[in-house]
C-alpha cells in the first residue's frame, strides 16, 4: 500500500489496538503501529500516513511528543487523539501540539464515522472544535 493508504495507530493497550486495527482494515486502509517517537520517525521515512490515531495514555509520556511530530509531518493530516475525559490538562496539551483531542468515550462512539470519512478521503482537521459533533454526512 502507498503511504497515503496507511493509518498510524499509537496505542499500547493490546485489546483496544487490535480492535482499531481491524476497523481500519475494514475500510481498506493499512494500520501501522507506532507506539514510540522512534517508531513514528521510522514509519514516516516511508511517507506521511492518511491519518493517525493516538492514545494519550501511552506509557512513558510519549503521546504528546508523538502528536506534535505527526501534526508537523504533513499539514492538514488528521491526528486524532483520545484520552480520559477527566484529564483535561492532557487533552489540552494534545490540542496545543496540533491534535484533535477527544474524550475516549466520544472517540469510541464516533470512530466508525471517522473511519467511514477517512475511507473515502473526506476526514479533515475541521474536527478541531472538540465540542462539535462528528457524524457521517446524510445522503441527499
Amino acid at each position: 500500500m502507498t503511504a497515503t493508504q496507511r493509518v498510524f495507530i499509537a496505542c499500547d493497550d493490546l485489546f483496544f489496538r487490535v480492535n482499531l486495527e481491524a476497523r481500519v482494515r475494514s475500510v481498506n486502509l493499512e494500520p501501522v503501529g507506532v507506539d514510540t517517537l522512534e517508531a513514528v520517525n521510522a514509519a514516516l521515512s516511508a511517507g506521511a500516513p492518511r491519518a493517525a490515531f493516538v492514545d494519550l495514555h501511552l506509557r512513558g509520556d510519549q503521546a504528546v511528543p508523538i502528536v506534535e511530530r505527526l501534526s508537523n509531518a504533513k499539514p492538514g493530516m488528521p491526528v486524532i487523539c483520545f484520552g480520559s475525559h477527566v484529564d483535561q490538562d492532557l487533552l489540552d496539551r494534545a490540542r496545543r501540539a496540533g491534535g484533535v483531542a477527544l474524550p475516549r468515550s466520544r472517540f469510541v462512539r464516533e470512530f466508525p464515522s471517522l473511519l467511514a470519512k477517512l475511507g473515502v478521503g473526506t476526514l479533515t482537521t475541521s474536527l478541531q472544535d472538540p465540542s462539535a459533533p462528528v457524524r457521517p454526512e446524510k445522503p441527499e
